[in-house]
């Protein structure tokens, strides 16, 4: 007898695993290849309705570039985490809908198959191609449950909490969004405490930064360690966008800088007679850890005496900061993959110390680099062989470059890794149900012309005039800041256009030296 077309063999020992692979592909498939044609067709209407959906808001999301719907679609879980619990048990049920329509469908195969001479019904190969199918349908499954998991813990951890903060017994309010600032550069008088709307909530405002003339977020960068004591927060960058139209500028200040003005209003004003913090700028951070009562007004003292002070220096409200430690941005640049440099001026340094405090050569030539962490960990601290200036430069390229290149499909794929390297090394007041409305407003964000002010001496918009950010210097060499000049040049960046403030003040655009 002639063999039956679609049967190896004519005895049909292969069809159970050709339909657990159909199956395996599109539920419902194996089952009519079986002759089943009703029962695929349950199936078939079964992952249609779960899966058409999802597969079109993903096609939306990853090749549309919606954005905005993607962020509406998080919103939820970031409001409710509970919800990804919920989203990880529909997983389960997914995966055991799958698998029981691979099952079925090879079981049913198996059932019209034929016996084969040697009295065995399936041949061992199409058992184990089987098994290898059902592998194959849980593992994914697998994949998005683990990346579940992370989101989950990520959003229900407690980024505001230092370990180096001390008790209080001032009672601590919980971190909310702050009142939306009078003027665009007002005076902070009070910028340590954050205070929320009484009528609105960022879920039923339209725009949840509507009435925001801009939103500033303070960054730090800490140099706390093997070998060091305390944390210095060596990076201080505050950037600041209009909601409404995306103008984003980037302001720096130099970690040496002292006496500067505390606001008044807060019981650390009348800390020092000088109504000023002495010391230098890179330790405001640890002191407000250490002096609690000086900076009420949410869990994290440090945050809120870093953004009281160098708010007041800027003449700007600071509503939210971020910190991260220097394994941390190790931690992070590798756990996205790494980051992409193009450096203009070579950076060598003879003896620099790592993180982990072990000292190694650094050489950097002029050239585009893929660094991973360490690398560009290196590029943004090194000063051997260079100024504040410089690495202050070098900094906010390595910034700029880390958003541009943040890709939401990878970083899903990275979760795992990215999730604990935030979780040990990120401490921010920014609450995790606002997260949405910042991916918003970064996409809104104009990243291509970006005023970049380094407020130290000799910034070269200066060149050649006796006008400096620097007012004058203790004994000890160390910079006084000219504090009406500041916040003049901040007020005149906040009120232009981005590419006339770069024009305006003689700014170099952060595109020549990035």
């Amino acid at each position: 007898m002639a063999p039956t077309p679609g049967r190896r063999g004519g005895d049909g020992s292969y069809r159970p695993a050709i339909a657990a692979f159909l199956s395996a592909v599109l539920p419902g498939a194996g089952q009519v290849y079986a002759g089943r044609r009703r029962r695929g067709a349950w199936y078939l209407a079964a992952a249609l309705a779960v899966g058409l959906p999802a597969i079109v808001l993903t096609w939306l999301v990853v090749y549309g570039g919606r954005l905005d719907l993607a962020i509406s679609l998080s919103r939820p879980f970031f409001e409710h985490p509970g919800l990804l619990l919920v989203l990880l048990a529909l997983n389960g049920v997914l995966l055991l809908f799958r698998v029981f329509a691979v099952v079925d469908a090879f079981l049913l195969a198996l059932a019209d198959a034929p016996p084969r001479r040697s009295g065995r019904t399936v041949a061992p190969a199409a058992v184990a191609a089987g098994v290898v199918i059902l592998a194959a349908v849980v593992v994914p499954h697998g994949y998005v449950a683990e990346r579940n998991l992370a989101i989950y813990d990520a959003f229900t951890y407690d980024y505001t909490a230092d370990p180096g903060q001390e008790t209080t017994t001032t009672a601590a309010s919980t971190t909310t969004a702050p009142a939306p600032p009078t003027s665009a550069g007002a005076s902070t008088t009070s910028s340590s405490t954050t205070t929320s709307t009484s009528t609105t909530t960022t879920t039923t405002m339209p725009d949840p930064f509507e009435g925001y003339e801009r939103v500033n977020v303070l960054l730090m960068g800490g140099d706390a360690g093997v070998g060091r004591r305390g944390i210095r927060t060596d990076t201080m960058i505050v950037v600041s966008i209009d909601p409404t139209t995306g103008w984003t500028a980037m302001f720096s200040v130099t970690r040496n800088t002292v006496q500067i003005p505390i606001p008044e209003g807060i019981p650390a004003y009348d800390a020092f007679s000088c109504h000023c913090y002495p010391g230098l700028a890179n330790e405001i951070y640890q002191y407000g850890l250490a002096n609690p009562g000086g900076f009420p007004g949410g869990p994290n003292t440090g945050g809120n005496a870093a953004k009281a002070v160098l708010g007041n220096l800027l003449g700007m409200d600071l509503h939210y900061f971020a910190l991260v430690d220097l394994q941390g941005f190790v931690d992070v640049v590798d756990a996205v993959g790494g980051v992409t440099i193009t450096v203009t001026d070579r950076v060598y340094d003879a003896n620099y110390p790592h993180e982990d405090g072990t000292r190694e050569v650094i050489d950097i030539q002029p050239g585009t680099y893929d660094m991973d962490g360490h690398l560009a960990l290196a590029y943004a601290r090194s000063r051997r062989t260079s100024d504040d200036y410089d690495r202050m430069g070098r900094q906010r390229c390595v910034i700029e470059a880390l958003a541009e290149q943040a890709d939401p499909v990878g970083l899903f794929h990275d979760l795992p890794d990215l999730v604990p390297a935030l979780e040990g090394s990120v401490v921010t007041d920014i609450p995790v149900q606002a997260i949405p409305d910042f991916l918003d407003l970064l996409s809104r964000a104009d990243l291509e012309t970006i005023p970049s002010v380094r407020f130290m001496w000799r910034a070269p918009e200066f060149d050649g005039t006796p006008t400096s950010y620097v007012a004058g210097w203790t004994s000890d060499r160390y910079p006084i800041p000219n504090v009406p000049l500041i916040r003049e040049t901040v007020q005149t960046v906040l009120s232009l256009h981005p590419a006339d403030a770069i024009s305006v003040l003689n700014l170099q655009p952060i595109e020549d030296a990035c």
